[in-house]
């Protein structure tokens, strides 16, 4: 028995060993649940895992915001849109364009159109004459055939009458002598001036029944066409309004005058003004009309230094272009009138030179008499 018992020993401990090392490796690397700190070992698992998840998101969050911020630019970038898009999907072309092409925009034709502008101030008109010792606001104080002061058929009249016409323009004129009639007062007429900005430095114009739907200063897109009032005079009458952006295109320097139209102001030379004989690019210059009035828009003024020097250049005013196959139908009122031997001045743009003949040249600014 005592030869047996070392060869027992050494298969138990060869037993225990292989019992141990198979107990090691079923064993989880922390500790058991229930043993000490087995709870620390799964908190700290637990935050490990969380800080993870916190980083990641940040950094989603991070990247969200980026791609947000470069939609955000750019979706600002979209939404600013571009004045001459709008304008060609509009088919809309400038207020004053809408007078030389009226022949093809005529309500009592059924034809329509879209014009666009900047709106400005209600049309003035002067208020109606008084019967001589009619009180105003008398049942007698209209003379026949005059409209009430709101909504009148003459309110689409001119604030003042044409230069060159030999009128004066109303309360704009020294008082009157003894024993003529008193000039009329003006008032708000029922139409507004919806002023071209393509051209005229806020010359040109049309006479639009806006009412409330745009203010002054805002720029439009009005569809419609033109009528005719009780007075035959044109305004635009429309049937849908769009606003528009602001315009891109620079306008002269000098001051546009208060409102559109061809009624012609009065003022100094500006600084600067050359002679028409010197006249370059984009100058002001001053002048006197040599020739006679145009017979046909287009074929410009002849103009020079002083009457009866030779014609220095053909001047085209603001808006005096011909109409498409001749169908003009323009009024009076929508026409410059200039005076022979009167000094004018005007901005102009650049010289086309036709060999020995004058240059033509296009006026940027409404003609200003020099007093």
């Amino acid at each position: 028995m005592e030869s047996i018992a070392p060869g027992m020993t050494g298969a138990r401990m060869v037993i225990a060993a292989a019992l141990w090392c198979a107990a090691c490796q079923g064993q989880p690397a922390g500790p058991p649940p229930g043993a000490p700190g087995a709870d620390q070992a799964s908190g700290a698992q637990a935050r490990d895992a969380a800080e993870s998840l916190d980083a990641a998101a940040a950094a989603a969050d991070a990247r969200g915001s980026a791609g947000a911020t470069g939609r955000e630019s750019a979706a600002t970038d979209d939404e600013t849109p571009d004045p001459g898009r709008v304008i060609a999907e509009l088919g809309a072309i400038p207020a004053w364009q809408a007078v030389v092409d009226r022949a093809q925009l005529l309500g009592r034709r059924g034809q329509h159109g879209v014009v666009y502008g900047r709106v400005g101030p209600p049309v003035m008109v002067p208020a109606p004459a008084l019967f001589p010792g009619a009180a105003p606001g008398s049942s007698s104080a209209l003379g026949s055939g005059s409209a009430t002061a709101a909504g009148s058929a003459t309110a689409a009249g001119s604030a003042t009458p044409a230069a060159g016409s030999g009128a004066r323009p109303a309360g704009g004129s020294p008082a009157a002598g003894a024993g003529s009639a008193p000039e009329p007062s003006l008032i708000t007429s029922s139409y507004t001036w919806l002023i071209d900005d393509t051209e005229g430095n806020g010359a040109l114009g049309i006479r639009i029944a806006l009412g409330d739907k745009a203010r002054p200063g805002d720029r439009i897109a009005a569809g419609g066409a033109w009528q005719l009032d009780a007075e035959h005079r044109w305004y635009w009458k429309p049937d849908a309004i769009q606003p528009l952006p602001p315009a891109t295109s620079a306008e002269p320097k000098d001051p546009p005058p208060p409102v559109p139209g061809h009624v012609v102001a009065t003022g100094p030379l500006p600084a600067g003004a050359r002679t028409a004989s010197l006249a370059r690019d984009n100058d002001a210059i001053f002048f006197q009309i040599v020739g006679p009035p145009p017979q046909s828009d287009g074929d410009g003024w002849q103009i020079a230094d002083q009457l009866g020097s030779p014609t220095a250049l053909v001047l085209n005013l603001p808006g005096e272009r011909a109409s498409y196959g001749g169908q003009d139908m323009r009024a009076a009122d929508e026409r410059w009138q200039l005076r022979r031997g009167q000094t004018y001045w005007v901005r102009i743009g650049v010289l086309h030179r036709r060999g020995t003949k004058p240059p033509t040249v296009n006026a940027r600014t409404a003609p200003v008499r020099v007093p």
